[in-house]
Formats: structure tokens, sequence, C-alpha cells
């Protein structure tokens, strides 16, 4: 059924306008995408004309065989773009990351990390395109950027604000032996990043950022998918997708696996997982683990901290949520319903594992639901996730744990670098290139992007910031937000003007 635009305007009869009723507006926002702010002054609430818009998302259907003693997949790939511009495009850019793995020059990892990386050695990874079609025929293209790491489509007619047109992918996967988000190990193949996924255009044009080697320099619209993978039967596959279904094809398994709104789709394969699974607020929790070590931990941690997290932000919308065991020298790695936890950890100390754990646990919300140019904004889904993680402490085990562990985590690993390290400025908010090296963006974006959501909290008080964190949720979930967004929400919510104080925490500007 179609609703009529229509104007929302709101006399609060108080002097103040009560935050219970301010709350409920703002979160009626989320209903709808074209909306301007007019103001909140003397109790009045103004909103432009609410434009309810049909929701149109990209497609991505992807079919692809496992070939394990060459350690290749081929594959095709369907996309149904949709133009979400304002204006025609002749063509249509994808990110190709596996192509960043064919060489030592360009792999996504700072030197000291890549003999964790490649254990055995360095072998190269790519991905080969073989053709890409429209409905039509042939399209041309071309394999541009560093490490050629982006496909340039060129379509056989303008695509038009609004349209879809569909591209056809056909591609081979060399998979590397490396412990990173793409590669396989002794134990798993981690297909993360590893199917050409459509760039973002925005206002600026088309973010064709490289893969760098600090952070998780990522960023994807929601979209659905449906991908189908054949790997030999001695193989459990985690995934992003729902299980549809597992066929028996001649010695090998057929799996069918489907998602909606995801910005993102990861596998990880194993022939040595075990699995243990619960339930929480009607959400399957999925444990997959090679020796019985931690198993239970990591399976309590992942089921507790979803359901703190529905509690405090709003509520997880899929049907279930997987932490999987894997070669993953890097600690953890998050991807819409799955994350990658380093194997390692699960034979290590505890409270680490589930602090990591809990942490790739919330960037559920903070990226996966409520997603963010990972590039350019990096604190934006970093620092709420490193502030979760301290939430999450606080609901389970009370306010001391919490005290302890943001000394111990935030405040302890900031202050140990500052102390070895000359940090020209502590500029938060800036782009993933201009990191000297991961120490000092986890420093910086980690750390001192949590310092400052706790100095929010202490200025803001407790309703008012957890109110605003649910504002935020509900009213970007499934869209990309910025910094100037999430200021502006806490703004709102809280009727005052914090400009300073985020340019001073986040920009490093003196008062």
């Amino acid at each position: 059924m179609g609703i009529s635009p229509f104007k929302i305007i709101k006399k609060i009869k108080d002097t103040k306008p009560r935050k219970s009723i301010v709350i409920a507006i703002i979160v009626m926002i989320g209903l709808f995408t074209t909306i301007n702010l007019l103001k909140i002054k003397d109790g009045i609430i103004v909103f432009n004309e609410l434009i309810p818009k049909v929701e149109s998302l990209n497609e991505y259907e992807i079919e692809a065989t496992f070939y394990e003693d060459e350690k290749i997949i081929e594959g095709t790939e369907k996309i149904t773009y949709v133009n979400k511009s304002s204006n025609n495009i002749k063509s249509v850019y994808f990110h190709i990351y596996p192509n960043v793995f064919k060489s030592k020059e360009t792999v996504p990892f700072e030197e000291e990390e890549i003999d964790l990386a490649y254990i055995d050695g360095f072998e190269p990874g790519y991905i080969d395109i073989a053709s890409v079609k429209s409905t039509k025929g042939d399209l041309s293209f071309l394999i541009i950027g560093k490490g050629n790491s982006v496909l340039k489509v060129n379509l056989d007619e303008e695509l038009e604000p609004g349209d879809k047109t569909k591209i056809y992918i056909d591609f081979m996967l060399k998979i590397p032996p490396s412990n990173g988000r793409f590669g396989f190990g002794r134990n798993t193949i981690n297909l993360g990043n590893w199917y050409p996924i459509a760039a973002m255009l925005d206002e600026s044009g088309w973010n064709l950022e490289p893969y760098h080697p600090i952070g998780d320099p990522f960023f994807s619209d929601v979209a659905n998918y449906r991908v189908i993978i054949t790997i030999d039967q001695s193989y459990v596959v985690a995934s992003t997708g729902d299980l549809i279904k597992k066929e028996n094809i001649g010695g090998k398994y057929r799996w069918t696996f489907e998602v909606k709104k995801v910005r993102d789709f990861a596998m990880i394969a194993s022939n040595k997982y075990k699995i243990i699974e619960d339930e929480i607020d009607d959400i399957l929790v999925r444990s997959y683990y090679f020796e019985d070590e931690s198993a239970e931990l990591s399976l309590k941690a992942a089921k507790d901290s979803l359901g703190i997290f529905n509690k405090i932000f709003g509520k997880y919308p899929y049907r279930h949520f997987s932490v999987a065991a894997s070669d993953f020298f890097i600690g953890g790695m998050e991807y819409p319903k799955l994350v990658f936890i380093d194997e390692g950890m699960y034979r290590g100390n505890d409270e680490i594992l589930e602090y990591i754990i809990v942490h790739e646990t919330a960037h559920q919300w903070w990226y996966g639901l409520v997603g963010n140019n990972e590039i350019e904004e990096a604190w934006l889904d970093e620092a709420l996730t490193e502030y979760s993680t301290l939430l999450y402490y606080e609901n389970k085990y009370g306010e001391d744990r919490k005290d302890k562990i943001y000394k111990k985590m935030i405040l302890g690993v900031y202050n140990l670098y500052r102390h070895f390290n000359e940090i020209e400025n502590e500029t938060i908010l800036k782009s993933l290139g201009d990191f000297k090296n991961s120490r000092e963006y986890q420093a910086l974006v980690y750390c001192k992007g949590a310092m400052f959501l706790q100095c929010l909290r202490e200025e803001l008080g407790d309703e008012i910031f957890f109110n605003a964190l649910k504002v935020y949720f509900d009213k970007y979930k499934y869209k990309n937000a910025t910094t100037e967004d999430f200021m502006k929400i806490c703004e709102i919510v809280s009727d005052r003007e914090l400009k300073d104080i985020f340019d001073k925490w986040l920009k490093d500007v003196n008062e």
C-alpha cells in the first residue's frame, strides 16, 4: 500500500520538548529516505515532506566450484545492478580485491606481517576475469587501479537513474596460502572479499580506494545474495547466507545459501570443523571450532553479546550468527552474520578470546547494519564497536569490570603507544592512508575513539547517550552513515550543539 507524501509538524506543549516525544518522532525518520530536518526550537519540530521510497537493492547470484588440489575456484556471477545516482552512467566499477595478492608489493599486509600471513612462504593469489556480458552480448572491460584491483565494465547503453541492468561475469579464483581474509591455511579456506563487488557511487563519484594494509578498507551498500558453492564432502562451510539446501553431487556437496540486505558475503570452509550451537532472542548462534578448548566460551560470548546489544542498540534482524575459528593471524574479522577468529586464540588467554569475539559481534551493528566508509571514516564503526565491547562487560559483569577493561584495553594501549612513539597530531578522523602504521591506527581509531565516546557519554548523561545510539541505529540500519550524521543525531536527541567536542576529539582541534 502506498503512502502519500505528508508533513509532520508537531507542537509540544511543554516549555521544553520531552525527550521521549523527540525520540519517538526521530525514530519515525527511519521509515523514510528523503528528509531534511528544519528545526527543533521552542518545542516545535518540523520536517520537510517525507517521501517514501521503494527499496531497490543490487542482487548477486554466484555459482562456484572449489578444486582442492589446485586451490582454485571457478565461478559465474550475475549482478543485477541498480543506478542509485541522479545521473546517467556509462560504466560500472567493481572491486576485485583478490588481485592484490598477486605480488608481495601489493599484498594488504605491512612488511612485518608478511611472514605471519605466509608461514609456508609466499605464493600468489588472484582473480582472472574470463568474460563480462550483458543480456545483449559481450561487454568491454578494463582492469585498473593499484594491484589491478578494480574492474571497469562498459555498459552497452547508458543506465538512467533508478534503472537496472544485468551483468554476467565468468571468473577463476586462485586462493593464496595466506592466513588472512582471503587465503588458505592448515585448517581453513577463508573467502572474505573474494568476488567482484560493485564499488560505491556517491555524490563524490566512484569510490575506488585501493586495498590498504591498515584497517578494513571497504565501503559497500547492502544487497541481496544467492551463493552456490560445490566443494568436497569432507568440508563444512560457514557462511553469511542462510543454508537453503545441501545436495550430494558425485562425491561433493552443493551448498546453496541465500540472504537479503547484507553489505558483503563471506564464507569459510574446513574439513576439521566441529559445531556447537544455541539460541538467544530467536537467533541461532553457531560456534565452529577444532578442539574442545574454549568452544563453550566462544559460543557463550557470542550469544551473550548478541543479547546485550539487542537491548542496548536495537534488534539484530537476521536468523543466525556464526563465529568461526580460522587460520587468521590478525585476531578477528567481521563479515555480516559471520566472523573469523584466529584459531590460536582458542588455546590461549580466555579473556582475550572473549574480548575479540564480543568486539567482532558488535560489528554486526556498526559496519554490518549501520555502514560507513571504512577508508575515510574508520573511527565511526571501530570506535563504536570498541566502546560497545566495554558496554558488554558493564552489562554482563558490572561497572568495576568495565572500568578495569577500559583501563587495560583502551587507556593502557593508547598510553603505551604514546610513551614509545611521538604522534605529530592525534587526528582520529582521517583516511587510512594518512596513518603511519597499524599501531598508530589502533591507538587513535580504536582507543582514543572509545575514549571520546566515554567522554561523550559523561557529557550527555546515560539516558540521552543511549537514546542517541538507538536512534542512530534505527535511522541508518541498512544504510551508510557519516560522522556528520552521527553528530546530528546526538545533537537532536540532546538538544545541544556538539560540534566543538566532536572537533576537539576527532580532528584534534583545540578549544
